[in-house]
């Protein structure tokens, strides 16, 4: 569902590269990297925020520069580490948001769109915050709803920045845990940033790794603690 081929990153030189990797639906990925590798800057090229360098990225099977702004919200969701500033805006209204790809002119919210609404909210078993002003919830709270807005948008991709960030050590297990069930059971293709590597490795088996010396993406397959560890934060070779 993705592809990138010979991908150079970064904003006015590249910070990091990759030659051919595919990430297909129905796995979670996780991306793993030292502060400051450009993890999230990878994230943001592949939701069309940044322009890639050189190489090319596709998204089911075309190129990035290709779709539409209009398209793009259908095929890819993206979910940053810091929740947006708002005022007088209940979660579930920020959730609703995630309809706006298939709403009308108006805005106007369906029964179907409701349905995905509340399924959003169900998943993550955010009832309770769903009529809260989300200027009132904790960090780990708006994480929560942020990635209840992601599922309502019902994208084949969904990319997540640091989703387990700011969440106590049950809430992180318990995102994963959706993320995995949401990959298998609606056909997804989820990439994610971490640094949990050990309770990562609990709910996935593919893994993005940033070599740190020479900034080049790797991609693992059932790999150990240590092989990451040995590629993603040794100092030299």
């Amino acid at each position: 569902m993705i592809e990138l081929k010979k991908v150079h990153i970064g904003y006015t030189e590249s910070i990091l590269h990759c030659q051919d990797i595919k990430l297909e639906c129905g796995n979670v990925y996780v991306l793993v990297g030292k502060n400051g590798i450009g993890k999230s800057t990878l994230l943001k090229t592949i939701s069309k925020q940044i322009a890639p360098i050189s190489g090319e990225i596709l998204v089911g099977s075309k190129g990035i520069r290709n779709i539409s702004t209009s398209e793009l919200p259908k095929l890819l969701s993206f979910v940053p580490v810091h929740f947006p500033q708002m005022d007088y805006v209940r979660s579930k209204e920020f959730i609703s948001a995630g309809r706006a790809p298939y709403t009308n002119a108006l805005g106007k919210i369906t029964e179907e769109d409701s349905l995905e609404i509340n399924h959003a909210i169900e998943a993550l078993g955010i009832e309770t915050l769903s009529e809260r002003f989300t200027s009132e919830l904790s960090d780990g709270e708006k994480q929560l709803v942020a990635i209840s807005k992601a599922i309502a948008q019902k994208t084949p991709v969904i990319l997540l920045d640091e989703p387990t960030a700011f969440l106590d050590y049950s809430n992180k297990k318990k995102v994963l845990s959706i993320l995995t069930k949401t990959s298998k059971s609606l056909n997804k293709c989820i990439v994610l940033s971490a640094h949990d590597i050990d309770l990562c490795l609990e709910f996935s088996s593919n893994f993005l790794v940033i070599d740190a010396y020479s900034k080049e993406m790797q991609q693992l397959v059932t790999p150990s603690r240590e092989d990451i560890i040995s590629i993603a934060f040794k100092e030299s070779e």
